[in-house]
């Protein structure tokens, strides 16, 4: 319930005017409560990325498990894609406020960013197995630094599908 009112807050007024004590009273538990389970706001932040990691990953296991080769790296670019987009408001304000950031919070964020990396290249070599695990994660990384700017700008569907087949083609060159 913290999360998703935090998530809602973000978006609604912005990670400077969400307060700690306003996303507590909008989960409904004391703004005091609220520090039980978070000490800062970035700790929010990180947290919402490890929801987004951890769901984009069970939809990267599950696509994986149901399609044809062939297919594969179109439908990952698809997927990464489709999370960026949803996710751009929580991606947008951890690139913006890192630098806020704590040395624990930053070094949790590196850890999620090389647990994703290291994921989704291990299935990019499986759809593409002429590629090394490290030149797969060098695809993966430059797949999610375009979407990370994708999910800043928030384009409209027309560049959002010209995204996609950009992507497609960072996985696949």
């Amino acid at each position: 319930m913290i999360l998703s009112a935090a998530a809602q807050m973000f978006r609604e007024r912005g990670y400077a005017a969400a307060s700690i004590d306003a996303i507590a009273m909008a989960s409904g538990i004391s703004g005091p409560g609220i520090y039980r389970y978070f000490k800062r706001k970035t700790e929010l932040l990180v947290a919402l990325l490890e929801a987004a990691v951890a769901d984009a990953n069970e939809a990267l296991k599950t696509m994986m498990a149901s399609i044809e080769d062939g297919d594969a790296v179109a439908a990952m670019a698809d997927l990464m894609a489709d999370h960026a987009l949803r996710e751009g408001t929580v991606i947008g304000l951890l690139q913006g406020t890192i630098h806020e950031m704590d040395e624990t919070d930053q070094a949790r964020l590196e850890e999620i960013r090389r647990g994703l990396v290291l994921r989704w290249a291990t299935q990019l070599c499986r759809a593409r197995p002429e590629l090394t695990l490290q030149q797969a994660k060098v695809h993966v990384e430059a797949a999610l630094t375009l979407l990370g700017h994708l999910a800043r700008r928030m384009p409209d569907p027309g560049e959002q599908s010209r995204y996609r087949q950009i992507v497609r083609a960072v996985l696949l060159a």
